[in-house]
C-alpha cells in the first residue's frame, strides 16, 4: 500500500499546452457556446396585466351599455397611457369652476362616487377622477402598490388635462383618503383643501387578526394570500344580487349597483386580486401618524383648510378614529391658533356612504366652502 502512496505522489497534471487540456479546454467552451445559443428564449415575465379595456372592442355600444360598469358611466372620459400601463381618468364639469379631485378606495372604482361627483359639478364645479390601478378599466403593474405608485398616478392624470391643475380641492375616500393625505404631504402646493372621506391612514396594524398580521409581514406566501381575497370578495358578492346600471351617464334615478361592479371586476380584471392584495399590503392605510402630522402642517402653515366627514356606523374606519386625527392635523390636541381650519364631522351612514348618501356629502362639503368664504358663486 506504502509503495502505491509513493506513486501516487509522483504524478503530476500534464501541462496546459498539452493535447488532452486544450481539448477539454475547446469541448468545454464548445458546449457553453452551444447551450446558450440553442437553450429556448427566456419568456418574459409581464410587467403589466391589462384591464378588461381591452375586452370592449368586441362589444356593440349597447352591449357596452348593459355592462355592470359602462365605460361612459361618466362623462368625458379619456385613455392615459402611463409608465405603469393604461389607465382610465374622467374630467367634466365646467371649465372654469372650482376644480376637485377625487380619489377612490380599495376595491370599487371612482363611479362609486357617482352622485357626490354629478352633486359638485351641479354646484358649478370641475371634477376630475380617475380608476386607481388594478380597478375598473385602470391596468395593474406588477409593482408594489404603495404611496409612491398612486401619488404618480395623479399626477399622470392631471398632466393629461386640457386645463392647468396646479392647485384643486383633494377629496379622498377610504384608501384614497389615505392617498390624499401622502399625497398632500409631498405635493401640499397644488392643495386648495384636502377633503377625508371615512379616510384610511391611521388604522392600527397592532389591531389585525392573526391571520392578516401574517399576510402582511410576510409569512403567508403571496398565492395564497391572494385566494383568501378572493375568498372574502366572493363572500360580498354572494350578499347581492346583480342589476343593471342605468346606461344614461346623466340618469341618477337607478342606484349605482356596485356590488354589480365589484363582481363584474373581479370576474373580468384579470389583475384586480393583485392591486387589492399589494394595496393592503403597501398603500397608506396603517400606521401613517407622522405623514398625518406632516400634511397638516404643510397645510396650516400655508392658511388652508380641512374636512374630515366619518360616518357614525362605519365598522371600517371607526368614528371614534376622529380626536386622533383632528389632533394629528392640527398639530396637538390644542390645534394651535385655529383649530376651526380642521373641521370634524360625524354623519349619518356606514362606511358606504359615499355611494348612497351622495348628495348628503355634497351638501356637508358646500357648507364647508361657504364657512371659508372660497364658495361666494355657488347657486
Amino acid at each position: 500500500m506504502s509503495h502505491l502512496f509513493s506513486k501516487l505522489s509522483t504524478l503530476r497534471p500534464p501541462p496546459a499546452s498539452s493535447p488532452l487540456i486544450i481539448g477539454l479546454t475547446t469541448t468545454t467552451a464548445a458546449a457553453i457556446v452551444a447551450f446558450f445559443a440553442l437553450r429556448p428564449p427566456a419568456i418574459p415575465l409581464p410587467s403589466v396585466i391589462p384591464s378588461p379595456r381591452e375586452l370592449l372592442g368586441d362589444l356593440t355600444d349597447k352591449e357596452k351599455d348593459y355592462l355592470p360598469y359602462p365605460p361612459d358611466v361618466l362623462l368625458d372620459g379619456r385613455w392615459v397611457d402611463t409608465p405603469y400601463g393604461v389607465i382610465r381618468v374622467y374630467e367634466f364639469g365646467p371649465t372654469k369652476g372650482k376644480k376637485v379631485v377625487f380619489v377612490h378606495g380599495i376595491s370599487t372604482p371612482c363611479p362609486v362616487a357617482r352622485d357626490l361627483l354629478w352633486d359638485l359639478v351641479g354646484r358649478g364645479c370641475r371634477v376630475l377622477t380617475l380608476d386607481l390601478y388594478g380597478r375598473g378599466y385602470s391596468d395593474t403593474p406588477l409593482t408594489p402598490h404603495d404611496h409612491r405608485l398612486f401619488s404618480s398616478q395623479i399626477i399622470f392624470a392631471l398632466s393629461s388635462s386640457a386645463l392647468h391643475w396646479t392647485s384643486f380641492t383633494l377629496i379622498g375616500y377610504s384608501l384614497g383618503g389615505g392617498i390624499s393625505v401622502s399625497f398632500t404631504s409631498h405635493f401640499s402646493h397644488m392643495i386648495d383643501e384636502l377633503i377625508l372621506l371615512a379616510p384610511c391612514g391611521i388604522l392600527k396594524k397592532s389591531h389585525l387578526s392573526p391571520l392578516l398580521r401574517m399576510v402582511h409581514s410576510g409569512w403567508i406566501p403571496n398565492v395564497l394570500a391572494t385566494l383568501l381575497v378572493r375568498r372574502r370578495l366572493n363572500a360580498k358578492h354572494a350578499q347581492s344580487h346583480s342589476r343593471r346600471v342605468a346606461s344614461d351617464p346623466m340618469d341618477r334615478a337607478v342606484v349605482l349597483d356596485v356590488p354589480s361592479i365589484l363582481e363584474w371586476q373581479s370576474r373580468e380584471h384579470r389583475g384586480f386580486l393583485y392591486s387589492y392584495f399589494s394595496s393592503s399590503k403597501y398603500g397608506p392605510i396603517y400606521d401613517r401618524q407622522e405623514e398625518w402630522a406632516v400634511a397638516g402642517e404643510y397645510l396650516r402653515e400655508t392658511g388652508k383648510r380641512i374636512l374630515i366627514l366619518l360616518a357614525k356606523n362605519d365598522t371600517d374606519i371607526d368614528p371614534g378614529l376622529l380626536p386622533e386625527m383632528l389632533e394629528l392635523l392640527r398639530g396637538g390636541e390644542g390645534g394651535g391658533k385655529e383649530p376651526e381650519r380642521v373641521v370634524g364631522i360625524v354623519t349619518d351612514g356606514a362606511h358606504d356612504f359615499v355611494r348612497m348618501k351622495g348628495r348628503m356629502l355634497a351638501g356637508h362639503i358646500e357648507e364647508f366652502w361657504k364657512d371659508s368664504k372660497s364658495m361666494d358663486w355657488v347657486y
